[in-house]
């Protein structure tokens, strides 16, 4: 091996051993295979359910709403609600007092779909928790939200619903 090739080789390593974003996304895959074969019993992605989840909190939210919530581009989000749309799960209407503003609620089928996936998720989840260990999930997801909250720009609008409530 080359001088040359040893140090990029060390670079690769090092980035691939501290790099935080590499880290998250790794854990990211392997947690959402996890959910993933989970939900499919219902024939949801834990994308899809966490989406539907998140709009059943909100009742009635806009797009661009849900898309600062969820930490997603509203192209991003648009592009993932689009099968829950065309599938009858999620409607989305215009607001009554803006016409450009897209409002997202769940269907009948969409709460339906939710309610029917939710055993699902809650046997993920509690496959994680065994699999990781509850004291190191609470102190994971702990960790999780103060890096969320110190990476933010801000509240999210959930804060304004948990505060509510």
């Amino acid at each position: 091996m080359t001088t040359h090739q040893n140090k990029t080789t060390q670079q690769a390593i090092h980035i691939g051993s501290s790099c935080a974003c590499f880290a998250v996304r790794k854990m990211t895959r392997a947690v959402t295979q996890l959910y993933d074969h989970h939900l499919s019993e219902a024939g949801l992605r834990i994308t899809q359910f966490t989406l539907m989840n998140a709009i059943s909190g909100f009742g009635q939210v806009p797009v661009y709403v849900l898309a600062e919530e969820l930490v997603m581009d509203r192209t991003t989000l648009t592009r993932n609600l689009k099968p829950l749309i065309k599938a009858g799960l999620v409607a989305s209407i215009p607001d009554q007092k803006d016409a450009r503003v897209r409002n997202l609620s769940l269907t009948p089928e969409g709460a339906d779909r939710l309610n029917t996936a939710t055993p699902y998720w809650e046997r993920a989840q509690a496959e994680f928790v065994e699999k990781v260990g509850e004291h190191s999930w609470a102190e994971v997801s702990k960790g999780i939200s103060l890096i969320d909250r110190a990476l933010s720009n801000g509240p999210r609008p959930s804060d304004r619903l948990i505060a509510a409530g």
